[in-house]
C-alpha cells in the first residue's frame, strides 16, 4: 500500500510539471505592484507584465545573461543598466519594454509589454 502511494505521488508530481513549459512567459491574471524583469540573450523573462494603474509600481531589473539595459518606450528617462530598481506610477494603458542597446546582435528584438490596468 505504501509503495502504491509513493508511485502515485511520484506520477502526480511528474504530471503536474507537464504543460508548464514557458509558463513564466505568461502573465498572471492578477496585476501586481512589484515586477521582476530579468534579461537574458535575447529576451525578457516574460512577454507581458500586468500591473495596477495609478499605483506606485516597483520594477526590479536584472541582466542575468549578457549585458542588457531596461527601458520603457515613451519614458526615455527610465533606464536601468545591468541591475537596479525603479518606482514608477503608470496611467492605464500599454507600455513597450525594450533593451535600447542599438545595432548589437539581438538587443533590438528584446521587447515585452507592460499593461497597466485600473483596479476594480
Amino acid at each position: 500500500m505504501v509503495q502504491k502511494r509513493i508511485v502515485f505521488i511520484v506520477i502526480m508530481n511528474i504530471l503536474s510539471g507537464c504543460g508548464t513549459a514557458g509558463a513564466d512567459r505568461i502573465p498572471s491574471d492578477s496585476p501586481v505592484t512589484v515586477i521582476e524583469v530579468k534579461a537574458e540573450n535575447w529576451k525578457f523573462n516574460k512577454d507581458i507584465y500586468k500591473v495596477f494603474a495609478d499605483e506606485p509600481i516597483t520594477i526590479n531589473f536584472k541582466s542575468i545573461e549578457g549585458k542588457h539595459v531596461f527601458a520603457i518606450k515613451g519614458m526615455e528617462s527610465i533606464k536601468i543598466k545591468g541591475k537596479g530598481s525603479i518606482k514608477e506610477t503608470f496611467e492605464p494603458g500599454e507600455y513597450q519594454l525594450y533593451c535600447p542597446i542599438a545595432n548589437k546582435n539581438g538587443h533590438t528584438e528584446m521587447v515585452a509589454t507592460l499593461i497597466a490596468v485600473e483596479e476594480e
